[in-house]
């Protein structure tokens, strides 16, 4: 992505975009999109860190492995890597990372480690590919990056290889390469927020992004403060929704249980009675709905409800 242009679409402030010259452009993002309709790729994606966008990605995939379905589940967060600890995976479990895959240095088979009975699925299966954690393999994979076409190639492998129905994509929080390749590839973007300015912001700056690709996205207002009312939690959803015409699913009450939690397990697997529990089958019911109702590709179907879930 060599070539570039200032926007400030709707006063959000400056951001680059790829110009026409640039060899990637937002058609053929969608073109290389098309050709992994096999399987759902949902890209999880925050403007900034601690909105418990990781925490999200993984307690949703595990929640739609349980309903049945094939979901994979891949950690792009090349620089905060953090999905291994939640899904308790040790190094001894790692025969290759995602970082390797896409420097070419394993094959994508190599860094899927399949948790499907760890979490004893009844049905469906839940695979993981984690990205390497040290510190040489995030310089690495840093200082060498990857393109939009490998990137490609790995998703499509993963789909046909395990015969995947949904994969998840935990992106690095704001708008950077690899966001944007993963947002470019994906049919589905959710976007966790917290009810704060600056996120708030952010994700009306990530939400114009994704309109461009024109790529559908819900919005998930995670950790909302107990002062804040359900009904007023409802007001903000609503307004949201107006104002960055996209379908608000949910907002999520602060709760401390997951908080001290600290992110060493899968809070629905741990504790499968909680109310949160309930939720997260809640929004991955929403979710199925809403991809398998609607048009991926027609971004009037991400304006919706803005009711958080009950």
């Amino acid at each position: 992505m060599a070539a570039y242009y200032e926007s400030a679409p709707l006063g959000y402030g400056w951001f680059l975009l790829p110009t026409e010259s640039c060899s990637i452009t937002d058609k053929a993002f969608r073109d290389l999109s098309e050709a992994l309709k096999i399987v759902n790729i949902i890209s999880v994606q925050s403007f900034k860190g601690g909105t418990g966008k990781s925490t999200i990605s993984a307690n949703l995939a595990v929640t739609l492995a349980q309903l049945g379905k094939r979901v994979g589940v891949v950690d792009l967060d090349l620089e905060g890597p953090g999905l291994h600890v939640i899904f308790g995976v040790s190094d001894s479990d790692v025969k290759a990372t995602i970082n390797d895959v896409l420097q070419h240095k394993a094959p994508v088979s190599q860094s899927v480690v399949d948790l499907t009975s760890k979490i004893q699925l009844k049905a469906g299966c839940l695979i993981f590919c984690p990205a390497g954690h040290k510190l040489d393999d995030i310089l690495s994979i840093l200082d060498t990056g990857f393109n939009l076409y490998t990137f490609k190639r790995v998703l499509e492998d993963l789909a046909r290889d395990y015969n995947l129905d949904y994969l998840l994509i935990d992106s690095h929080p704001g708008i950077e390469k690899d966001t944007l390749l993963s947002m470019a590839l994906c049919d589905y973007l959710v976007l966790i927020s917290r009810v704060d300015q600056q996120d708030l912001f952010g994700s009306g700056v990530m939400t114009e992004v994704a309109s461009q690709l024109r790529k559908p996205v819900v919005l998930i207002l995670n950790m909302v403060p107990s002062s804040v009312s359900e009904k007023e939690a409802a007001k903000i959803a609503e307004r949201l929704a107006e104002l960055f015409h996209l379908h608000v699913l949910t907002a999520l009450p602060f709760n401390s249980d997951v908080l001290e939690n600290l992110s060493k397990g899968v809070f629905v697997l741990e504790k499968p009675k909680d109310p949160l529990t309930k939720r997260f089958t809640e929004i991955a019911m929403k979710m199925l709905e809403a991809i398998e109702t609607g048009s991926p590709d027609d971004p009037s179907t991400t304006q919706s409800t803005s009711q958080p879930v009950a």
